[in-house]
């Protein structure tokens, strides 16, 4: 059995990013990543954080989770 170049980006993103994020193609097209973990705080998001990503191709989407893990591994400022 084949798989389109799309079932195998699907497989590597899934594969990449598995227990952290949740991927997915719309019908429309359109690659998401939902977070797996807990919910954000409001300082994450305000430092850019967010539970749900999308894009237009699996490239898009893999460099926004990219930046997104990138964020995620900066300390939080203390208060």
């Amino acid at each position: 059995m084949r798989f389109s170049a799309e079932d195998a980006a699907y497989r590597q993103l899934s594969s990449e990013y598995a227990g952290r994020w949740s991927v997915w193609r719309s019908d429309a097209g359109r690659w998401y990543a939902t977070r797996m973990t807990r919910s954000l705080s409001r300082i994450e998001m305000d430092r850019g954080l967010i539970m749900t990503a999308c894009g237009e191709s699996a490239e898009e989407l893999r460099a926004l989770l990219m930046v997104q893990e990138g964020l995620a591994g900066q300390p939080l400022p203390s208060s």
